[in-house]
């Protein structure tokens, strides 16, 4: 017969066993609601994440899904949804057209804007065409007049640097990348019809508080024509 000693000792091998097991099971629910992301776009990332023990309940039409798995797994797709779901971020360009001209003219230019212009381009003078502040959300496409004659457009976005970027490439963390910008002469034909002249179509990236300066004259050489003057501000900077 088993003595008492080794029943109690096959009963507490018992009991955590049983607790072990019951261990394994433990699953966390938690809910998710996606402001930036759609979800079919984070289930894609979270999908393969999941574990034997794991489940996702999704709600597409509020933004909402539903995760059930071990604390471990729910914590990691938390992590996930946090930097995937992020707010894009804001930015603030100011942006200046600026003629140039063949003859000497009055200025309220900034002298040593003045200077850095004339180091630039063979314009005698200057004489403004347009300004306005773009201020909105990365990812987001925009466009706006400039003037009366003038229409800029763009998409901003935040960069960041990939860790396969080779070494030796210039280092374009921490500045906003000005894509797809164009600038256009808008004007009416003879007959009366609407007419866009595509003028300027680059990518540039500005750093906070930088003033970047693009000639847009018919050629090198051209004694007028456009100049465009992007300057990043901080957000904070109104």
């Amino acid at each position: 017969m088993m003595n008492r000693r080794a029943l109690a000792i096959m009963l507490v091998l018992t009991v955590a066993a049983a607790l072990g097991a019951m261990g394994q099971s433990v699953t966390t629910v938690r809910v998710f609601n996606l402001k930036n992301t759609p979800v079919k776009e984070a289930f894609a990332v979270i999908e393969p994440v999941l574990s034997d023990q794991g489940s996702v309940t999704i709600q597409p039409s509020i933004g909402r899904f539903t995760i059930q798995d071990t604390p471990a797994v729910v914590a990691k797709i938390t992590n996930l949804i946090d930097e995937l779901d992020r707010v894009p971020g804001e930015y603030r360009i100011e942006v200046e057209l600026l003629e140039g001209l063949d003859v000497v003219g009055s200025s309220d230019l900034p002298p040593e804007l003045h200077r850095r212009l004339h180091r630039m381009f063979p314009f005698k003078g200057y004489r403004r065409a347009g300004q306005t502040v773009f201020q909105g959300e990365f990812g987001q496409a925009t466009a706006a007049s400039l003037g009366q004659s003038y229409r800029l457009s763009f998409l901003a976005e935040s960069s960041n640097v990939p860790e396969s970027t080779p070494w030796g490439v210039a280092d374009v963390a921490g500045r906003t990348q000005v894509k797809w910008l164009r600038l256009d002469r808008m004007s009416t034909d003879a007959k009366g019809a609407d007419r866009v002249d595509e003028l300027l179509r680059t990518t540039v990236f500005l750093s906070p508080r930088q003033k970047m300066i693009i000639g847009a004259g018919s050629s090198e050489d051209s004694a007028s024509g456009l100049v465009l003057i992007l300057t990043m501000h901080s957000v904070e900077d109104r």
